[in-house]
């Protein structure tokens, strides 16, 4: 039996040319051909062709483009149970055209069957140069078209067979591979991780956790399809670093994995996680927007004690949390003293967490006054945190830890809303003017939220406290980031009437040569200068430096830690505006600071 070069690689095919076979022998034609009807009703080019020669064959592979497309044919085929043409040149003038391109290729006669799905026409069955002399009996015809249906259930059944395995790979990929990026998911990379345990190698191998810092800023700011392009961008560049046998999976919404098997030593990881990093820093354009980002990677190595890839995964992700919490856009391999802080930190934050719900913590106020006169003008917020078994514990010791959890962002509004509630009262209590105002402490990971600006609006607006009243304190190395999405919320900030002010001002220099393009209104020069002025001439070209700058940008100064009297002469006489200090006082609770105010009439204090 001769067979289709096309179609003859499966079962199902090869018994449908049998099929033709056994008609166009039962006929004695020469070629027999199937075709089927596309959704406009016009047949398709044939599928399946039978010839009874390796020449036929030949002639049937130049004939596949043949369509008989006019309605003559579908009409005469609904109408009858059979049609049998011994003759081309007799058909009708208005099909003239196929029965010349029929017999350019040597056809005399045809008989052609109509192939039924159920009731719904779905094909024919062309033979051609039948038998001179056939006249079909009932039994042949009836033959004739049990072999046609034969041939649609096969097919029918293939097809659903087809749909099946499709169906099967379908629901297997989309187990084990990510959707948007056509990745591994955490599955498949999972299993990747166990063959590389599995393997004999004595190479080293590793696993690295990638994270694209600030995704969910990009995913607010820009919208969800901007920040799903801005993956697969990030996806490309990272691969890019990549061998082909190195595994690369997407475990979550911005984090991805990497499996780095059979290298020599640490230093290939390593160098991989630094270009991964530098591949990633440069800015993307997405739709003609610019989108900066960065990636902090998390790096675990195998070693002895790692028993299953979850450890491995685990590993690199503390790794991961470290590099983040430790500023983003670098790299960390994991060691075991990260797992022992973590464990610190998730003991502190759970605490803490529990504290603030529980009202255990408490804002203290120190005093801030003017310099010139020793008036007071208001009180900077210091939280406290009141444990209920270690007592009072300071905020170097749990501030750290709920900037690296993220508590901070709770916890920062708790702040802000006690201190604006606290200030609105003490106006009420003690009216002067200008009103007392209040200081509050920012933390940059609240700055990062999207709604920022407009939490600060609404705690203004519950606690009654003027927007003049209150100053927002951002530390300096926050602001020598100067990313356009902190520019962007200390304008919102500003618009909103609240003043800002840049804390530990000196510690970052780089800050001083474009001081004059951001939106604050007073610096606090940081407490380690002023703790030398008169005991370090270079403590006091700084401090001098600062405030004459300050005052050539129209910028108010705070002087920080002031605790003698030497240090507030100095001050004055570098005609610094404001200061504050133990040696006007320490922080105090509620009752203390209106014992404070209280008992000094006028506000007055340290006036010389």
């Amino acid at each position: 039996m001769e067979k289709s070069q096309q179609f003859a690689d499966t079962e199902n095919e090869v018994l449908v040319q049998e099929c033709l076979q056994v008609m166009a022998r039962l006929t004695g034609a020469q070629r027999a051909h199937l075709h089927f009807l596309s959704q406009e009703r016009k047949f398709e080019k044939e599928v399946y062709f039978w010839a009874d020669s390796p020449e036929g064959l030949l002639e049937c592979s130049e004939m596949t483009g043949i369509r008989l497309d006019h309605p003559w044919w579908l009409k005469h085929l609904r109408a009858q149970d059979f049609l049998k043409i011994e003759d081309l040149s007799l058909l009708p003038e208005e099909i003239v055209s196929d029965c010349r391109i029929l017999r350019d290729f040597g056809v005399n006669n045809l008989l052609i069957l109509p192939v039924y799905d159920g009731k719904r026409l779905a094909g024919m069955i062309r033979l051609e140069n039948v038998a001179l002399e056939l006249s079909l009996q009932e039994v042949e015809i009836s033959l004739l078209h049990i072999s046609a249906q034969l041939i649609v259930r096969m097919l029918s059944l293939a097809h659903d067979l087809g749909e099946l395995r499709r169906d099967r790979a379908r629901m297997v990929y989309h187990q084990e591979y990510d959707d948007l990026t056509g990745l591994p998911n955490r599955t498949l990379f999972l299993e990747r991780i166990q063959r590389a345990f599995e393997g004999h190698s004595n190479l080293l191998f590793a696993v690295l956790v990638v994270d694209v810092d600030y995704y969910q800023l990009v995913h607010e700011r820009f919208g969800r399809a901007i920040a799903e392009r801005l993956l697969q961008a990030a996806v490309n560049k990272i691969r890019l670093n990549l061998r082909v046998e190195d595994t690369m999976a997407r475990l979550g919404d911005d984090q991805f994995g990497i499996l780095i098997e059979d290298v020599q030593d640490r230093s290939v990881v390593e160098m991989v996680a630094t270009r991964i990093l530098e591949r990633v820093r440069e800015p993307f354009v997405i739709e003609g927007n610019e989108v900066a980002v960065t990636a902090s990677i998390g790096i675990a190595l195998r070693n002895g004690h790692l028993r299953t890839p979850e450890e491995m995964l685990q590993e690199a992700g503390i790794a991961l949390l470290e590099a983040k919490q430790s500023g983003r856009g670098k790299w960390l391999v994991f060691d075991e003293s990260m797992r022992d802080e973590l464990i610190r930190r998730m003991e502190v934050e759970n605490d803490l967490r529990r504290s603030l719900e529980e009202n255990r913590l408490v804002l203290h106020y120190q005093p801030i006054t003017e310099l010139k006169s020793g008036k007071l003008i208001g009180f900077e917020a210091l939280v406290r945190w009141i444990h209920p078994r270690r007592g009072m514990i300071w905020p170097t010791e749990f501030i750290e830890i709920s900037e690296k959890t993220g508590l901070i962002v709770p916890l920062g509004l708790w702040v802000l809303r006690q201190a604006c509630w606290q200030m609105r009262l003490w106006q009420e209590r003690f009216p002067v003017t200008p009103p007392l105002m209040i200081s509050v402490n920012i933390s940059p990971r609240q700055l990062e939220e999207a709604d920022f600006s407009e939490q600060v609006k609404k705690i203004l607006e519950e606690t009654g406290l003027p927007p003049s009243s209150l100053r927002l304190e951002i530390t300096e190395h926050t602001v020598v980031q100067r990313s356009g999405a902190l520019i962007e919320a200390l304008d919102s900030l500003r618009m909103l009437g609240v003043q800002l002010y840049i804390d530990d001002f000196g510690t970052g220099y780089s800050s001083l040569g474009y001081l004059d393009r951001l939106p604050v209104d007073a610096i606090k020069i940081d407490r380690s200068f002023v703790s030398n002025l008169g005991k370090a001439k270079s403590s006091q070209g700084v401090v001098q430096a600062i405030i004459q700058l300050a005052h050539e940008l129209n910028i108010e100064v705070v002087a920080e830690g002031v605790e003698t009297f030497e240090q507030h002469r100095e001050l004055k006489r570098l005609q610094c505006e404001f200061m504050q200090g133990f040696y006007i006082s320490e922080p105090l609770d509620v009752h203390a600071v209106e014992r404070f105010i209280a008992g000094r009439s006028g506000f007055v204090f340290g006036a010389d």
